[in-house]
């Protein structure tokens, strides 16, 4: 598959390279979302020594890391690394890649650190003292990645890391956005995208389960609800392997997942004391599954919510527990069928939201869009119609402009109503800033509505004007 995004990490990936100095760029992100396809795009053509640590044994990772070694001097035609023994120590081995980039540059990559890390605790204040004493001299290009997101912040990046101030760039891969998720899944329907992404999130593996030959029924009942499915799993592995308590992490997803954003709230539902819950949440935060959801305008303490910010395990939550023994007995072809028809639109709303204003960072110079200080969603009370009112996307632009959007998911062309409800919303928040209206519409709008925006400077967008889906090659 051709390799999509990531074009802001390796350019900085690349500046470095080009500083013929040493250098210790630290990559860290979530599992599957692409560490590891990075760094080989960066390191096409370049030599390259290639750890990844495993979760083993000191000894296991030594003769791992030896290995390694040996393989870059058998490709460089260096007899003696090509049939060297077992280094006697990570000492050794270490001291061995730095010679190799003295006079030289070097690649070398140490996948997986924690892992290195854990397998022998001394292994950070080695690399420490040989960077200081090599560092001036060498050429070597250090790359160290890892999946354990509170690992590389704290042990790696943290000022009580041995590490602490040799890293030179530290490169946090995030999941892919709609418009690289657009592009990854290129020659796919602009609804299905939205869809699909709704379903898995940005992570580019779980983009990658998406079967074109398959309907989205098809696509949802295959690689999703099969229990023998790779997604089916992935969010209990990926709890298994991140956190120390997964059924307590477990209980707090379902609770959010059941509607729950009050933290008084989820506790109950969880079963679980206040406090505990703070630390679970935080560690959900950490690891992208959770947010904190609170208004861009009059925020408070009291309407902070928490929301499941990771969109497969957002779906899972919703629709495996409820329906899950027909899933186990088989019938997840019919779960598939009952899921889309009555709850995928209504499901798929919220990330539509989510979708348009990502569209709008994603255009800041553009379309006469000023650069957006912040950017989120609005809810409060309508003092004139005595009612509670929301608005999907509110933006504090530089230029002190507010942007105001409602965004629809459905089938039907948005009419002229919902923007005359926009215009007023805005006006209930909007005092000292100057107003600019935003109608996103999967199915399009009236003539009414058209007339109606045009009259009152309002922006009208569907699926395709945003440039998504379709294009392929």
């Amino acid at each position: 598959m051709e390799f999509v995004g990531r074009k802001r990490e390796l350019a900085t990936l690349e500046r470095l390279y080009r500083a013929d100095a040493f250098q210790m760029p630290v990559i860290y992100g979530r599992r599957r979302v692409g560490k590891t396809s990075l760094i080989a795009r960066f390191t096409e053509g370049k030599p390259v020594v290639f750890f990844s640590a495993r979760e083993s044994t000191a000894r296991d990772n030594l003769v791992a890391l030896s290995e390694a070694i040996a393989r870059f001097g058998a490709d460089k035609g260096m007899a003696e690394d090509a049939a060297a023994p077992i280094f006697e120590t990570f000492e050794s081995a270490f001291s061995r890649v730095f010679e190799l980039a003295r006079d030289r540059r070097v690649v070398f990559v140490i996948d997986e650190y924690p892992y290195l890390a854990q397998s022998d605790r001394s292994v950070s204040s080695l690399l420490q003292n040989l960077i200081d004493r090599e560092k001036g001299s060498s050429k070597l290009f250090l790359i160290l990645c890892g999946s354990s997101m509170s690992f590389m912040e704290h042990q790696v990046l943290g000022y009580k890391s041995p590490l602490y101030g040799r890293c030179t760039a530290q490169i946090m891969v995030r999941p892919f956005d709609i418009m690289e998720a657009s592009e990854l899944l290129a020659g796919t329907s602009a609804e299905d995208v939205v869809t699909w992404y709704g379903i898995t999130g940005g992570v580019p593996l779980y983009l990658e389960q998406f079967d074109r030959s398959m309907d989205m029924e098809e696509n949802i009942a295959a690689n999703v609800l099969r229990p023998d499915s790779f997604l089916y799993g992935e969010p209990d592995s990926f709890l298994q392997q991140e956190v120390r308590e997964p059924s307590r992490y477990n209980a707090v997803i379902r609770a959010i997942a059941q509607g729950e954003g009050r933290l008084s709230r989820i506790a109950d539902s969880a079963g679980l004391d206040r406090t505990v819950v703070t630390k679970y949440l935080n560690g959900l935060m950490e690891l992208g599954i959770v947010a904190q959801d609170k208004p861009v305008v009059d925020a408070n303490r009291k309407k902070t919510r928490y929301v499941l910010a990771d969109n497969l395990f957002r779906f899972w939550y919703r629709f495996v527990p409820r329906y899950l023994t027909p899933i186990q007995a088989g019938r997840c072809s019919e779960v598939a069928e009952l899921v889309v028809k009555d709850h995928l639109s209504t499901f798929t709303g919220p990330v539509f939201e989510s979708v348009c204003r990502q569209w709008l960072v994603a255009s800041m110079g553009t379309r006469g869009i000023p650069f957006i200080l912040d950017i989120g969603r609005w809810w409060g009370t309508d003092s004139e119609l005595r009612e509670q009112a929301e608005i999907d996307i509110v933006a504090l632009c530089d230029d002190e402009t507010m942007l105001c959007g409602e965004c629809k998911w459905q089938a039907k062309p948005v009419d002229a109503d919902v923007l005359s409800t926009l215009r007023h919303r805005a006006s209930l928040i909007c005092e000292e800033r100057s107003v600019r209206l935003f109608l996103f519409s999967k199915g399009g709008f009236t003539d009414e509505c058209r007339i109606l925006a045009e009259g009152a400077g309002c922006t009208l967008l569907t699926l395709e004007s945003m440039g998504l889906g379709a294009r392929s090659e």
